[in-house]
């Protein structure tokens, strides 16, 4: 039976990736402007989803949708995570979005969590009582500009 051949390793010490800091801390002024929302069951397709709009400045956020108006606040929790509670309003009586959130409630609560990818983009979940958490991906629209600010 043959021996096993050892494999020689160079003299070089295993060194850690160096992470470079963040250039722009992720901080709540960092999220102002106008941001679209798409949002709908994991592993679903993107034209399966649904979306909306979303104004953040400050720690508040308020959107919606042709079915839906979501306001409220949210913090920065670590140096990339959004976590955000939105009370949600029903103005519309589609029956369509009771497979998304489980409720044709006319008012609820959510709540978001969500992973920056890069300044302009996060991606996360909601979270439900009634079934499993539902992907939601948020994309930076425009910066906020005098124009866009909530009155």
């Amino acid at each position: 039976m043959a021996k096993p051949r050892t494999l020689s390793r160079p003299d070089v010490p295993i060194v850690a990736p160096i992470v470079q800091p963040r250039q722009n801390p992720l901080t709540p002024a960092a999220m102002a402007g106008l941001w679209t929302l798409r949002f709908g069951p994991f592993g679903c397709r993107d034209d399966e989803t649904h979306g909306g709009v979303l104004h953040v400045e400050g720690n508040r956020m308020a959107g919606g949708d042709g079915q839906l108006i979501f306001h409220g606040q949210f913090a920065i929790d670590g140096p990339t995570t959004l976590a955000a509670s939105l009370q949600v309003v029903r103005h519309g009586f589609g029956s369509d979005y009771r497979g998304v959130f489980g409720t044709l409630a006319p008012l609820f609560r959510l709540d978001v969590a969500a992973e920056a990818i890069t300044a302009d983009l996060f991606e996360g979940r909601i979270g439900r009582t009634a079934g499993p958490d539902i992907r939601v991906v948020m994309r930076r629209f425009d910066p906020i500009t005098e124009r866009s600010r909530i009155v």
